[in-house]
């Protein structure tokens, strides 16, 4: 083997070793008996959900992958699904459809990607890509973001008819002690805020919260023989989050939630979510 070849070989290993360390047999755990599980086992036991959840860290490169992955199987096992994603406002639904229905060139989607995200295209680029080739309906679930930081200053009361009417139809805003005490838990920036600023942020994470559930489960009601797999930050996809509201709202609604392990130590519970993905 000459030189040339040898670079070639070394540069062919080093190109497939993200590959060959992705999700692997044993990095998967089902939280309810703490087995481990097969990635294949873990989205088949989750395909039964017809929502099935995945967190992730915004700019965490291999939690998007996991996504795409999970994804893909799915699709691959032959489940009609949709992806609900965070990063997109539903009243961008017009041109997001069009864009998975190969209406739209990529750099107009980018341009209308970045108008409704803040991180990185190529985060998502992958996902985005996939399910535009595979024609999988891309559903954006968030709200104005100006409406969340005006419920987060001053409160959900403070808004006026016109903005409510940006919100889904029939959402309510009830914050109880249970959801009061995961914030502060999970946001351990506001673990000593206390009286009212605290109570509004509270309001804002819940309006998010409940608002993403009303449109993915709006998108089930149009569509009966479907999935959705909805793509959104941990703390949004734990059971506490988008879960609670969808099976209080629609117990018939079965869920299941896959989050990446937070920090590396498996600490984790069934409380939290139905399966741990460590990385």
């Amino acid at each position: 083997m000459n030189f040339v070849h040898r670079i070639v070989l070394v540069w062919i290993i080093a190109a497939a070793i993200p590959l060959l360390a992705g999700c692997q047999d044993g990095d998967v755990v089902r939280l309810k008996d703490r087995t481990a599980l097969p990635f294949d086992r873990m989205v088949g036991e989750a395909s039964k959900s017809r929502v099935i959840i995945v967190g992730e860290t915004h700019d965490n490169q291999a939690h998007h992958d996991l996504q795409l992955k999970i994804i893909r199987t799915l699709h691959e096992g032959g489940a009609p699904l949709a992806v609900g994603i965070e990063m997109f406002r539903a009243e961008s639904q017009e041109l997001l459809d069009k864009w998975w229905r190969w209406g739209m060139p990529t750099e107009q989607f980018e341009a209308l990607y970045r108008e409704n995200w803040g991180m990185p295209w190529l985060l998502y680029r992958d996902i985005f890509l996939y399910a535009r080739q595979k024609r999988i309906p891309l559903v954006g679930l968030n709200v104005p973001r100006e409406i969340i930081a005006k419920v987060a200053r001053e409160g959900y009361g403070s808004l006026t008819g016109a903005e409510k009417k940006r919100l889904p139809p029939g959402l309510t805003c009830n914050v109880d002690e249970a959801y009061r005490s995961f914030i502060r838990r999970t946001y351990t920036e506001h673990a000593h805020a206390s009286g009212r600023s605290f109570d509004h942020f509270c309001e804002a994470q819940m309006v998010w919260d409940t608002a993403m559930a009303i449109y993915a489960l709006d998108y089930l009601d149009k569509n009966p023989g479907s999935r959705i797999v909805i793509l959104a930050g941990s703390v949004h996809a734990w059971k506490r989050s988008i879960p609670r509201q969808i099976t209080t709202m629609r117990p018939d609604v079965t869920v299941s939630v896959i989050l990446p392990d937070p920090d590396g130590k498996g600490g984790l519970t069934v409380e939290d979510a139905d399966f741990m993905v460590r990385h």
